[in-house]
């Protein structure tokens, strides 16, 4: 009997530069992108906290997504062709990239919650933190679990 684990991790994936760059307070109002305080700060001016915008495939694609690192989301996935950051799962298993994809550049793998079968590893709802150049993610910073 084949046990399929679902592991959420959650990484502060440069913690100490959103503490830097998030310094002033919060409202725990949404921020005009829509983005709640990262920390849980409550609309009574709880605890000051940052914003983190995670990105699908097809926005980090867009040539108007900011420059610099961003938290990218989809299923990260290597069929033995290389890591790839997809934006949808094909109902198959073991799991198939859909949609849009990156290739990740710069991935070690090592510690990450992988599932594997059938010589394809991946890792379900993941959020990798990189630059993307044309349909590349470099990684910059931890993958985590979203």
């Amino acid at each position: 009997m084949m046990l399929r684990q679902r592991t959420r991790v959650v990484a502060f994936v440069g913690a100490v530069a959103l503490t830097a760059s998030g310094c002033g307070g919060t409202t725990g109002e949404p921020t005009a992108d829509g983005e709640l305080p990262s920390d849980g700060a409550d609309a009574d001016g709880g605890a000051s906290g940052t914003t983190m915008r995670v990105h699908t495939v097809s926005e980090a694609m867009a040539e108007d997504v900011e420059k610099g690192s961003i938290h990218v989301a989809g299923l990260l996935i290597d069929d033995g062709s290389g890591w790839r950051l997809c934006e949808m799962v094909l109902e198959s298993y073991p799991p198939q990239c859909g949609g849009a994809s990156l290739a990740v550049d710069g991935l070690d793998p090592a510690g990450l919650p992988l599932e594997e079968e059938g010589g394809v590893r991946w890792q379900s709802d993941a959020t990798v933190v990189g630059e993307v150049v044309g349909d590349t993610l470099t990684v910059t910073g931890s993958p985590s679990a979203s």
